[in-house]
């Protein structure tokens, strides 16, 4: 999973407006499941996005276009982070750490 840009928000929150998807934080930080986002981040971009007043008339690259030009938005795009899960097996003895396991006596 990538870091977020304002490309792939403005594709979201497109997506958004037009399914009729009120741009609440908690729709906001639904839509972004894939993404760590903080509920007061979340609130935040609600903030802000309603200071741009998108509405679903508008194409995808206008609503980029204004979300590029919003420093508040750039920065909190900048505090989502890829939501990554590491999952291991291990069977057998030992331990999970790799490399030389040379012990000194």
């Amino acid at each position: 999973m990538e870091l977020i840009t304002g490309a792939v928000l403005s594709g979201i929150i497109y997506d958004m407006l037009k399914h009729g998807i009120t741009l609440t934080a908690s729709n906001i930080k639904d839509k972004l499941r894939c993404w760590l986002i903080e509920d007061a981040v979340a609130y935040s971009m609600e903030k802000e996005l309603s200071k741009l007043q998108l509405s679903e008339n508008m194409s995808q690259s206008v609503i980029a276009e204004k979300i590029s030009m919003s420093k508040e938005l750039t920065a909190l795009i900048e505090k989502l982070k890829p939501n990554t899960t590491i999952m291991q097996t291990h069977n057998g003895s030992g331990d999970n750490v790799a490399g030389n396991k040379i012990i000194n006596h």
